[in-house]
This record gives C-alpha cells, sequence and structure tokens, in this order.
C-alpha cells in the first residue's frame, strides 16, 4: 500500500474507480469535465491505498479574476481554488494530510486567499476545515462557500496554521534519527512546475498536522501552548555531528502532559497512537515505565535548507559545549534559523 500522496496528470488516473461515483451523484457532467481537465494535462494530488483511491485533490489558480459565480463574489486577488477535494476518511491522519497540501501550495505560490464549496451533508469535512481557519463566506447554489485568509492573523495557533508569530518563545527539541525519520519523513520536491496555471508542484508530503512525540526529560513541561520548537535531528553518526546533526522543520506546542493525566493504557493509546511515532507495543511499554511527558504539537513547515550544528555554534552563537536536548533559543537565534533555513516569509506572521 502507498502511503504517500502523488501528483499525477488526470489521464493516468482511473476515471472508472468506484472512487469517483459519489463525485458523479453530486455533479451533474462530472465525467465531462474531468476528461475535459484530462484533455487539457491538467494534474491532481492523489493517495491510493489497498482498495484503490483515497484521495483527490484538484487545485486551480484564478489570480486577479473575478468570482462571481458565488453569492457574494470574491474580488480579484491572488485566489487558489480548492476545485475538487474528496477523502475517504478511513485513518485520521488523511484529511489533515489534504489539508498541509492546499496549505503548502498556498504558501509557496503566495496566494492571498483558498476557497472552495461543498454541500452541507459533508459536516465532517467542513468540521475539519474550520478547525484550520476556514471560515463560513457565502453560498453557490445548493453547496457553501469556504475561504481562509493567507495573509492576516486570527491569533489563533491552529486557525492561523500553518503561519506562526514570532512573537512568541522558541527552543530547540533534540530528535533521536531513528525516531526523525518516523515523525517527519522527507518530503521529495522536484521543483517542477507545471506550464498549465493549474499547478504547482510535483511534491510528496507523508506529513500530518498534528504530531506527539514522548520526551522523558522533565524541563520539557516549561513548554507552553504557542511556544515554538526548532526541530533538531541529532547526528547518525554516518559523519561529524557538526554537519549530521541539523534542524529540520518548525512546529508549535499545543499541550504537554505528563503520564498521570491518563488513567489507564487504554485512554493513553487512544489520545497518542493516532499521531505518535510509536507503535502500540512501544506505547504500551513505555506506559509500564517512569514517568513521561507526551508533546502535542501541530507540524508547521520543513526547512528548505538544513541548519547544522556547525553553523548554529559558529554563526548563531549557540554553545557548542552543551548537549542540547532540550533548550531555549533566544529571539535572534530563531531568526537566524528561518533565515538560514531559508523558510518561506509567507509562514510568518507580521
Amino acid at each position: 500500500m502507498k502511503t504517500q500522496f502523488q501528483y499525477k496528470l488526470l489521464k493516468e488516473i482511473d476515471l472508472e474507480d468506484h472512487f469517483f461515483d459519489s463525485l458523479r451523484q453530486d455533479y451533474d457532467g462530472f465525467d465531462a469535465w474531468y476528461r475535459r481537465k484530462a484533455d487539457e494535462g491538467k494534474r491532481a494530488f492523489v493517495l491510493y491505498g489497498d482498495q484503490g483511491l483515497q484521495a483527490f485533490i484538484f487545485l486551480k489558480s484564478e489570480i486577479n479574476e473575478l468570482v462571481d459565480d458565488i453569492e457574494p463574489p470574491i474580488a480579484p486577488c491572488r485566489l487558489l481554488k480548492v476545485g475538487t477535494l474528496k477523502i475517504e476518511a478511513h485513518q485520521t491522519k488523511l484529511g489533515e494530510r489534504a489539508l498541509k497540501i492546499i496549505f503548502d501550495q498556498a504558501l509557496s505560490y503566495h496566494f492571498e486567499k483558498i476557497y472552495l464549496t461543498t454541500f452541507p451533508k459533508h459536516a465532517q469535512l467542513i468540521q475539519l476545515l474550520e478547525a484550520y481557519g476556514f471560515q463560513m463566506y457565502g453560498r453557490k447554489n445548493d453547496e457553501v462557500v469556504l475561504i481562509k485568509m493567507m495573509n492576516s492573523s486570527r491569533e489563533d495557533i491552529k486557525l492561523d496554521y500553518p503561519r506562526f508569530s514570532l512573537d512568541r518563545r522558541a527552543f530547540l527539541l533534540s530528535v533521536k534519527p531513528e525516531y526523525h525519520t518516523r515523525l517527519f519523513p522527507d518530503s521529495i520536491l522536484n521543483n517542477e512546475q507545471a506550464h498549465s496555471k493549474e499547478l504547482i508542484q510535483d511534491c510528496s508530503h507523508t506529513n500530518s498536522i498534528r504530531k506527539v512525540y514522548i520526551s522523558w526529560n522533565k524541563e520539557v513541561t516549561t513548554l507552553k501552548r504557542g511556544d515554538l520548537l526548532a526541530i533538531y535531528r541529532m547526528s547518525d553518526q554516518q559523519a561529524p555531528a557538526h554537519y549530521r546533526s541539523v534542524v529540520t522543520s518548525i512546529c508549535t506546542v499545543t499541550s504537554v502532559l505528563d503520564k498521570s493525566h491518563w488513567h489507564s493504557c487504554e485512554n493513553f493509546l487512544k489520545d497518542v497512537y493516532p499521531y505518535s511515532v510509536f507503535s502500540k507495543e512501544e506505547l504500551i511499554h513505555f506506559f509500564g515505565r517512569q514517568n513521561f511527558y507526551v508533546i502535542h504539537m501541530l507540524y508547521n513547515c520543513a526547512l528548505p535548507e538544513r541548519v547544522t550544528r556547525k553553523s548554529l555554534i559558529e554563526e548563531a552563537g549557540m554553545d557548542g559545549q552543551l548537549r542540547w536536548g532540550f533548550l531555549p533559543l533566544a529571539n535572534e537565534q530563531f531568526k537566524y534559523i528561518l533565515s538560514k533555513g531559508n523558510v518561506s516569509k509567507g509562514f510568518i506572521i507580521d
């Protein structure tokens, strides 16, 4: 079973897959629309499972165009339309993974707004969209229109996601290589933009939005909701740590809980397993041991350029004598990581 989204030509996707049956029922002329877009060389993000398609995301840029087929109209701007979005949400993370793709594309190409239409019966999808900052905007015939503003802040870490404010505390959190690979699997970016205006980038995302990490370092209990984390992948011993230990990602803390929060292992597994890098067997083993601390966080972005331990010591002024397990970052040090890591300014709330 494939676990990564692919960016495929529509003509390479089997339109006869039963996955599309509900779209045919909801939209007259869906097959004709699909074949027309396929003939134009359009692409979509897709995810396959054992039974066929699990997710389909078709994005379209509407730059400086008046959108007047909805009420009220949307004034011309850099607008990203989620033309078709369907998810067979048999697993908890799938909806979030789809949103992560949409948000990454919006920020990569500097879109000001994202919008989509959907039927009110899709209550679970609407709830997920609203949790991450989409708001009800209007209607298009029998559908509701939801929109997310990408250039303004609602001063809430989930509603503003994936953007974050620098007016917060920042910390370095070290993760062992074997866990880092599972928690933050690499994304493949070919940087090959389609010739059409539809989109966008050929990339394979395997990251969900919510993450869970377990630490035995009591100092992490000082973390509070909204704190920023620079995820530091420790050396894999394949070369000197100066070059193999690197900052790879930025996350935002939502909560930190200790073992006493859960009265049973069953409840612990229910809350932690869906977003953890650890297997059920590992988590059961942990629960039977000494106290631990569970960090819940949002995965904001990967650093396009990884920041090495060497540059952190020599250019950011970090103490090379310390063991970097978990430590606070000065504001200028965190800004250095963002700059050196080539993080798009679109992620940062002014």
